[in-house]
């Protein structure tokens, strides 16, 4: 999935945040030095589709909503996507390229070995 710039930004503001974030937070800092400003529901329709698309998580609070990322970066969010896309044949050919280059074989293993 690639992001759309308004997109992006938003999920920028959520990645930095250390904790989950409301709509009326990240308008805020995306407001900040912007000319026009971007309006509340502008950035509330872009986080709830984000939500809808499992990119971001979201826990009633009050009235509303915090949104937290679902994937911890860009890159995860675009493994996931090639993974959803084309599952076992992605994993597959990532195996089959790792095979090929030592060094990303040696990479994979010790990321294997770390992992949970």
């Amino acid at each position: 999935m690639v992001l759309g710039a308004l997109e992006g930004e938003v999920m920028r503001v959520c990645w930095g945040a250390e904790h989950p974030v409301t709509v009326r937070q990240v308008l805020d800092e995306l407001n900040r030095g912007r000319t026009p400003p971007l309006a509340y529901t502008t950035v509330m329709t872009v986080m709830s589709r984000l939500a809808e698309k499992d990119v971001l998580d979201r826990t009633a609070q009050g009235r509303g909503y915090a949104y937290s990322p679902a994937v911890p970066d860009e890159a995860a969010l675009a493994v996931r996507e090639v993974l959803r896309a084309h599952g076992d044949a992605a994993v597959a050919h990532f195996a089959a390229e790792a095979a090929l280059d030592p060094g990303l074989r040696d990479r994979l293993r010790r990321l294997l070995d770390e992992s949970p």
